[in-house]
């Protein structure tokens, strides 16, 4: 289902599609603007100061990666050297994911086979559902922001009560606070 049409089926909005279109545009740039846009991350794991860190076999993701989409593991050792020379780029058979895509197991069969991942590993990845917490997060904001009425407290009209949130601007900051949570963020 479109997420027009998930939006008109939450919100019950009667509003023509284009209107319904511009306020998803408007909502979908302020959610790019906080935390960047959709898509691959890239994320670089190891400590230079620690000399055991070479010594790891597996590492931890913060965020699972989508098995569907692509990943490129990239190992620099020595990790602090800036020699393009140091990088290699991992062959998919030098990596295995495991526990649902957060954790990366070092494989000794692959083209660049080693027992031991680089000191400095810097991996790009798309994190398992990211679109649909971004989809749910603006349905969230538009019921909210369909739903304000300038101000208006309180309706009652026979057995039909509606009452406001006192601060919208609060809730809608709620709602991105658990965005940001969901991708691992703190927010000051």
């Amino acid at each position: 289902m479109a997420l027009l049409d998930r939006v008109k089926a939450r919100t019950g909005s009667d509003l023509p599609d284009d209107e319904l279109e511009a306020m998803i545009a408007g909502i979908v740039a302020e959610i790019d603007a906080r935390f960047g846009p959709a898509g691959p991350i890239r994320i670089t794991l190891g400590d230079l100061s620690d000399p055991n860190s070479r010594y790891r076999r597996t590492l931890r993701l913060i965020r699972p990666m989508d098995p569907g989409e692509p990943v490129t593991i990239v190992e620099s050792d020595p990790g602090n050297s800036g020699d393009a020379g140091a990088e290699v780029t991992l062959d998919p058979a030098d990596w295995r994911a495991q526990h649902g895509g957060r954790t990366l197991q070092r494989l000794t069969a692959g083209p660049n086979g080693r027992s031991w991942w680089a000191p400095l590993v810097t991996v790009t990845y798309t994190p398992v559902g990211e679109q649909a917490a971004r989809d749910e997060a603006l349905i969230k904001i538009m019921q909210l922001d369909l739903s304000y009425r300038g101000g208006l407290k309180s309706e009652r009209a026979g057995d039909y009560q509606f009452t406001l949130a006192d601060n919208v601007t609060a809730e809608r900051e709620r709602i991105f606070e658990g965005l940001a949570q969901r991708r691992g963020m703190v927010m000051a």
